[in-house]
């Protein structure tokens, strides 16, 4: 598989599993009777989606610069951080949470472990 095809799959399964815990909650499935359900509603869904736009923006960031996971990264960041800044003044739907902005910091962590590990896989079949 090529290394575009990869990163686009990994991004769509992401995406899908932060669409299906949504829907779960919603559909009554699951419920935020515990502490455990309580993380996974309110925090799961935002790792699974910054994620998914951290390996869709990574394919496009690697066409246009050398060091593309640290730029990537801040960008991720920077686009996470509007989107809290949005919810504070009641732009965009949803409640401004500093808890948010360290889960994005950890997703981006994850995110960018995941592209080394798919970086070293990538230079291992070259050699």
């Amino acid at each position: 598989m090529s290394n575009i095809k990869k990163r686009i799959v990994i991004s769509i399964c992401f995406l899908l599993l932060g669409v299906l815990i949504y829907f779960l909650f919603d559909i009554g499935l699951l419920t935020k009777e515990n502490l455990v359900f309580s993380i996974i509603r309110d925090f799961l869904p935002d790792l699974c989606w910054i994620l998914s736009f951290f390996f869709i923006s990574i394919i496009f960031m690697a066409i246009i610069v050398k060091h593309s996971i640290i730029i990537n990264s801040i960008y991720v960041f920077l686009v996470s951080i509007l989107y809290e800044c949005l919810q504070y003044f009641n732009i965009a739907k949803g409640t401004f949470d500093m808890l948010d902005i360290l889960n994005y910091i950890i997703s981006i962590l994850i995110a960018c472990l995941i592209e080394k590990l798919i970086r070293r896989k990538e230079n291992e079949k070259i050699v």
